[in-house]
């Protein structure tokens, strides 16, 4: 992934005017996963550190405001990129990462559930999509792993319980975090989802630390329908689905 630098060195070779650059920055912010949003005084500064004359911030806000590509961020005078707008953001500017980015469907989860929520999550279910698809089961395997285990955590942070999950302010071992949240009286999951857990855990595992194993087609597809269906659940109590 290029720096900040090099990302705004190939913008100066293109001609933008200030709110095309503010944009441009905000998409290099959620691909990167450094901001998810960002004040208009912010950016105006951003861009001056990368040797952009700095836009009046006033100004700056009001085209954000008035900007087709920019909806109104969580916190206040910020601003995040409308979703509709990301595919003609990535045919513009994803050549400046250096990095091919690979169309793929939604054979393991549905794009749609995570879009426009968190760009870890977009990413993770991006990948583990395209790993499937493209016939790496490792990897799969492994991000569907991670994928549950960050869903887990998000569903204690929605409700501000995280310390509960917690040694010494680290996040305990998954094998840990699945039976706390399987006896979690205030967490209600469905009958079989401690069962599943396990058992994506185990595939995760294998596909990570098994020396000579490799995953096949079958261990994925025999736990497609019940991982989806987990992922679903998780979205739903951690408030992002």
């Amino acid at each position: 992934m290029v720096s900040r630098r090099e990302y705004a060195h190939q913008l100066a070779e293109m001609s933008l005017s200030h709110i095309d650059r503010a944009i441009a920055f905000l998409y290099y912010y959620r691909e990167t996963q450094q901001f998810e949003e960002r004040t208009a005084s912010a950016l105006a500064s951003d861009l001056f550190e990368e040797n952009f004359p700095k836009p009046n911030v006033t100004n700056l806000k009001t085209a954000l405001t008035k900007s087709n590509f920019t909806v109104k961020g969580k916190q206040t005078g910020s601003f995040r990129l409308d979703v509709r707008k990301i595919a003609q953001l990535a045919e513009k500017y994803d050549a400046l990462f250096k990095a091919k980015v690979i169309k793929v469907g939604d054979s393991v989860i549905p794009v749609h559930w995570v879009a426009n929520t968190r760009p870890y999550l977009e990413k993770m279910v991006h990948q583990i999509n395209g790993c499937y698809e493209y016939n790496f089961l490792d990897g799969c395997a492994v991000l569907s792993r991670r994928l549950m285990e960050s869903l887990i955590i998000d569903v204690y942070a929605r409700d501000k319980r995280q310390h509960e999950i917690q040694d010494n302010g680290v996040f305990i071992p998954l094998e840990k975090l699945i039976k706390y949240i399987s006896a979690d009286t205030k967490v209600t999951l469905g009958r079989n989802s401690h069962q599943t857990m396990n058992a994506i855990k185990q595939l995760g595992d294998t596909a990570a630390h098994d020396r000579t194993y490799i995953t096949p087609p079958v261990d994925i597809n025999d736990l497609k329908t019940r991982y989806r269906r987990l992922i679903s659940e998780l979205l739903d109590k951690a408030g992002i689905k």
